[in-house]
């Protein structure tokens, strides 16, 4: 730490634990005050470095949840809020500077004897982004996270409704709001949040396009925009709602003008999936799956899948691709031979 003069004022150079040099500006003429200011700067700065060296794991937790609150969708808050709670029950209170691979790695390896590989994944992936903020906020120099490998799991194919069972699940259920919400489902691969929240002035009968879209109270998952074209199916039981609307709510799909809320849907639902005797592993989320499985199996590409989907990544996506061997059939005909 030292003091250099430019244009008749004293500036003060350090350097921080990452070995970068930084400079403040005294805003001092003479150097007796320029020193002083040193002083107190270092004193401040000895302060701060004890209390972040001595920043505890729960403190930190505390800090984050509140920031997560509100930048974060409630079930991704809730998802860091667990990870971060089971951290903290396998590694103690230990100060946030002293976490390392050894903590890290035992508490995965203690996950992974009770918790599916899927679950030791997400717990991974949050406690690392946590921990990337930690580092942003310069309450650690490093993420200790980035040098432990991440957990792998064996790739699941998804559960996705043959059009058989889709047409016994819907026999099954004796609500038309419900049948409605469902077609809705499988006919544009929207999530439960995203249909249950959707509004008229997001369907464009004109063009057959819903938008997903951000709105003060609902935020998409990729916080991304994305229009879905309507089925001709869709398109008429949508005119068909619109033109027999008696509510004044603006919501596409409600209970007697009421929003729905996700839980109630999907309880409701998975009462119809036992009703129709259909696999248990059904959830609403299957629809989604089912929506794409059927695109996949029809020839439309992943890529368009995942632009109608909304996913971020085509990694995402490829998880369809075991539903469309005929693209490979051309690939492997390059290779036949005659057999003599």
């Amino acid at each position: 730490m030292y003091l250099s003069r430019r244009n008749r004022v004293y500036y003060l150079w350090y350097t921080d634990d990452n070995g970068r040099k930084h400079k403040v500006s005294t805003r001092c003429r003479f150097k007796a005050d320029a020193f002083a200011f040193m002083r107190t700067f270092r004193k401040e700065n000895h302060q701060k470095q004890t209390r972040l060296k001595n920043l505890a794991l729960k403190d930190f937790t505390a800090e984050f949840l509140a920031y997560s609150s509100g930048v974060h969708r409630p079930k991704t808050s809730k998802m860091y809020r667990t990870s971060l709670e089971s951290f903290s029950l396998s590694v103690g209170d230990m100060p946030l500077r002293r976490i390392g691979v050894r903590e890290i790695e035992a508490f995965l390896a203690k996950k992974s004897g009770g918790t599916s590989a899927t679950s030791v994944r997400s717990y991974y992936s949050h406690l690392a982004s946590a921990f990337e903020v930690a580092k942003r906020w310069g309450y650690i120099a490093a993420n200790p996270f980035r040098n432990v490998p991440k957990p792998k799991a064996p790739e699941q194919l998804p559960v996705f409704f043959s059009r058989e069972e889709f047409g016994r699940l819907m026999k099954a259920i004796p609500r038309t709001d419900i049948r409605q919400v469902v077609y809705c489902a499988v006919c544009t691969g929207m999530r439960l949040g995203e249909i249950i929240s959707l509004k008229w002035p997001a369907v464009d009968f004109q063009r057959k396009v819903i938008t997903i879209g951000n709105t003060e109270e609902f935020t998409t998952k990729s916080k991304r925009v994305r229009a879905i074209p309507m089925s001709e199916g869709l398109y008429r039981m949508l005119l068909e709602m619109r033109n027999g609307l008696a509510s004044e709510t603006n919501l596409v799909f409600h209970n007697k003008g009421r929003s729905w809320k996700v839980y109630w849907v999907t309880t409701l639902f998975k009462r119809y999936i036992r009703k129709a005797n259909l696999d248990d592993r059904y959830h609403f989320h299957s629809l989604r799956h089912t929506f794409a499985s059927w695109l996949a199996q029809d020839g439309v590409s992943l890529f368009a899948i995942q632009k109608l989907l909304g996913h971020s990544s085509s990694a995402i996506t490829q998880v369809y691709s075991h539903l469309q061997p005929h693209e490979l059939h051309n690939e492997v005909e390059r290779i036949s031979v005659v057999m003599n």
